[in-house]
């Protein structure tokens, strides 16, 4: 108080001594900074699972100013990863011990908040599982120049409250990824580039090993030329003699050159100028028959189908001839018979399937053997009471008509790994010529003769459904050739696979099998279970499954997989 008094006492004696005529001009003050305010608007106090996890704080900045960053400041080396954005996220590691409880303090310039972070203890109870992410589309993913829609299909393992998927595209030409559920779906751009190129997508939840997934484009490549003749197709008479046929490209290629070929022996004198193909045509003293141009025109070539009417030609029945489009063949009666569809397209019709059925005295399950095949050798089968779905003309239309007569001369090429086929057949009042030479989807024309397959290398093992007495999940090798269906039927009260060896009975049979209606496909040919058994060991968190199987058709397959049941599959 003294000091006070002593000072106030003073203040007079000195305004006393000032002169009134000289005191100095009030000057402008200068604006006080304002002080950036940083408010907490999420709970003050933020409680964990012993499981940890990602945490977030929400808040609201109040004169922000240029070039000050946020700062974190805890104590705890369990609390981890803060990232700085619109809001503060942080890592909350997993509790092994007691319960704890840390402060985090958040500031920015003069201002700052607190968050008080509180976990419990370890629980007693087993550990859950870990999360996974579980891609089920094919990585790498590819594209053709022309870009377009892709989707990564995906699940989460035992996922985590709060947290979500994440993906980021590594390059502008893969475009509008967005993460939907059990999704990504994303955009790729044409290239316009002479260039292949190669980008991925990465897909992140919370802490865990993020999952890359690669998509690649191929080079822009100029349009492929076109050819169009006139007439489409060439019908001549049982005489033969000279043809004129005229040509057409769209899409030229500078430079380029076209040359002519042809196997058939009675096509001669083949010649190509100024866009007309000539050639001669030999009279015919045979049956119906077919010839196919091939025209080559840089590194393209282009198919012109030449018929010719038979020597015992009657003009109530129609004589036709198509180019088939695409083959493929289904083993039918224990690897006996082979049926062999031949798709050509009609302009009216769409795509009409043709499908001649070969038997052989010796089965082979890999291919059709070289040799000459007609229906009135028994060779060809034709449709009858007991075997309905064999050869049909047309067989996918509604007028299909079954084939009554058919002779055919196959030969198989290992070098080249194709089958061609030379031949024709009637169908009511239609006799059509088919001529093909090329690979059929479903055979394997490698020259292979053994009935034995292992495989330990796997793509993929995925659970296709699975409850407490059945599960049914697929397999597919690493090269794509052999792809497993395995139906397991047990007693084990659990969606867990229980451990043991299930041997191939029939379906529904009661006890532990490997049901039968479990199948194998190897180079396209699909065959149910005959004999065998699967063996089931528990790993820590996956299954070790172990097989030697036989097929309907002889084919015996072993090999072993090691790893979890994929696509939300439960392990152990």
């Amino acid at each position: 108080m003294k000091k006070l008094f002593f000072l106030l006492f003073a203040l007079p004696l000195f305004a006393a001594c000032t002169e009134t005529g000289n005191e100095p001009e009030p000057q402008p003050q200068p604006e006080p900074e304002k002080k950036a305010q940083l408010i907490l608007t999420s709970d003050e106090v933020m409680n964990f699972k012993a499981e940890g996890g990602q945490g977030l704080i929400d808040y609201t900045l109040v004169n922000a100013k240029e070039g000050v960053e946020f700062a974190s400041e805890c104590e705890a080396d369990w609390i981890s990863d803060f990232v700085f954005g619109e809001d503060i996220t942080f890592v909350v590691a997993e509790n092994e011990g007691e319960a704890r409880e840390a402060q985090i303090v958040i500031t920015y310039a003069e201002a700052s908040m607190e968050v008080t972070v509180k976990q419990a203890q370890k629980s007693e109870e087993p550990r859950p599982t870990a999360p996974a992410i579980v891609i089920s589309s094919e990585n790498p993913m590819e594209f053709d120049m022309n870009g377009g829609i892709g989707t990564i299909n995906y699940t989460i393992e035992n996922p985590i409250a709060g947290v979500s998927l994440a993906a980021k595209a590594s390059a502008d030409w893969i475009a509008n990824t967005t993460v939907q559920s059990e999704k990504v779906v994303f955009q790729v751009l044409a290239n316009k580039v002479e260039e292949a190129r190669e980008g991925k997508i990465t897909l992140t939840y919370g802490m865990l090993e993020p999952v890359e997934v690669i998509v690649k484009q191929a080079a822009y490549a100029a349009p492929a030329p076109v050819f169009t003749f006139d007439p489409a197709t060439l019908e001549v008479g049982v005489e033969g003699g000279a043809q004129s046929v005229a040509y057409t490209i769209k899409n030229a290629i500078e430079g380029a050159e076209v040359t002519a070929t042809c196997e058939a022996a009675w096509v001669s004198n083949l010649a190509v100028a100024n866009g007309t193909m000539t050639f001669d045509v030999a009279a015919n003293e045979e049956s119906l028959r077919q010839a196919i141009i091939v025209l080559t025109y840089g590194d393209y070539t282009f198919e012109y189908a030449v018929k010719q009417l038979p020597a015992n030609y009657n003009p109530g029945l129609n004589y036709l001839a198509f180019t088939v489009v695409e083959s493929w063949a289904d083993l039918k009666e224990g690897g006996n018979v082979w049926n062999v569809t031949f798709v050509e397209h009609d302009d009216l019709l769409g795509d009409m399937q043709t499908v001649i059925s070969f038997y052989m005295e010796e089965a082979n399950v890999h291919s059709l053997v070289s040799g000459s095949y007609s229906s009135a050798e028994g060779t060809i089968l034709l449709n009858s009471a007991s075997r309905n779905g064999y050869s049909t003309y047309r067989a996918n239309a509604s007028l299909a008509t079954d084939i009554s007569e058919a002779s055919f001369v196959v030969a198989v090429d290992t070098d080249t790994q194709t089958i061609s086929f030379d031949g024709s057949f009637q169908a009511g009042n239609d006799v059509v010529a088919l001529r093909y030479s090329g690979a059929v989807r479903g055979m394997d024309l490698s020259g292979n003769t053994s009935n034995e397959v292992n495989c330990t290398d796997w793509k993929w093992f995925n659970k296709n459904w699975q409850d407490e007495t059945e599960c049914l999940f697929t397999g597919r090798s690493s090269d794509g050739a052999l792809e497993i269906m395995f139906h397991i039927q047990h007693s084990g009260g659990t969606k867990v696979i229980p451990a043991g060896t299930y041997n191939v009975a029939p379906y529904q049979q009661l006890g532990d099998v490997l049901a039968d209606s479990s199948t194998v496909t190897y180079n396209s040919v699909k065959g149910s279970l005959n004999s065998g058994s699967i063996t089931v060991t528990h790993l820590r968190g996956q299954y070790l499954f172990e097989f030697d199987i036989t097929d309907e058709y002889g084919r015996r397959f072993t090999g072993s997989y090691a790893g979890q049941l994929g696509n939300g599959g439960v392990n152990p």
